[in-house]
């Protein structure tokens, strides 16, 4: 079997889970390894380099999966910390909520380099160009952002802790929600914000989405065990106090309109 048949072979096995599962269209305990090590082999379709390449240049062809192979694939990357980054994701949101558009553009410029992957900072990025008058260049942000959303949203659809969506990192669900939930819906808060597991004794984030227009609130689920994983094996992350303030304020920010 060439590998471009095993590659087409697990798209087909994922898209029949959507099709007898519903919404179970990514299992991360069967898939993710999987997937992980077909993205480290540069013979492969779904090789890291060749899916970077064409994501940077805004590949329509690419399909939900190869997005989400992507995000998976960036995992295994040594700039992969999750936790660590979320200060400068939210000093480069701050700067822009401060209005100072063009210094938060250069940092997302920087930031982007070694985490193309973002989705804080490639939205970020895009409202820098929108409020500096640029606006072809902030859709062009904008869509990478909502690609990486839709491959989230392909790989379950979070509503119960058996169908979670896929998260690159820790504070990916709370921009989900605002600024793909949200405008589906009318708009939507964060309530409450937990955590939890899986079956498998994977991590999940569970946040609670409340409706403006009133309709009853519900959970959303995220699965971000490999940022965990990554988390207790870094010697950058030993004060997890701060970690998780970060978080907090991180939350608190984004519930505020610029």
């Amino acid at each position: 079997m060439t590998k471009t048949t095993q590659t087409i072979g697990l798209i087909v096995l994922l898209i029949t889970r959507q099709i007898v599962y519903g919404q179970t269209i990514f299992n991360y305990k069967d898939d993710f390894k999987n997937i992980l090590a077909k993205t480290k082999d540069q013979n492969e379709n779904l090789s890291y380099d060749k899916l970077l390449k064409r994501f940077s240049v805004n590949d329509t062809t690419m399909t939900d999966f190869e997005v989400l192979a992507l995000l998976i694939g960036f995992t295994d990357k040594q700039e992969f910390e999750p936790y660590k980054d979320l200060g400068m994701e939210s000093k480069i949101y701050d700067m822009n909520g401060d209005g100072k558009f063009q210094e938060a553009l250069d940092s997302a410029n920087t930031f982007l380099k070694s985490h193309p992957l973002s989705v804080k900072v490639l939205f970020e990025k895009g409202y820098s160009f929108y409020k500096l008058g640029q606006k072809d260049s902030a859709a062009y942000y904008s869509y990478k952002g909502h690609r990486i959303f839709k491959a989230m949203n392909f790989s379950g659809d979070g509503k119960t802790p058996e169908t979670p969506a896929f998260a690159l990192g820790p504070a990916d669900g709370q921009d989900y929600i605002y600024k793909f939930i949200g405008p589906q819906i009318g708009g939507a808060r964060i309530g409450m914000m937990g955590s939890g597991e899986d079956k498998d004794g994977n991590f999940l984030d569970i946040l609670e989405v409340v409706p403006k227009d009133g309709s009853p609130a519900y959970n959303l689920y995220f699965i971000i065990q490999h940022a965990t994983d990554k988390m207790f094996s870094s010697e950058d992350m030993k004060n997890m106090e701060d970690v998780f303030k970060e978080l907090e304020n991180s939350d608190k920010k984004d519930n505020k309109k610029r």
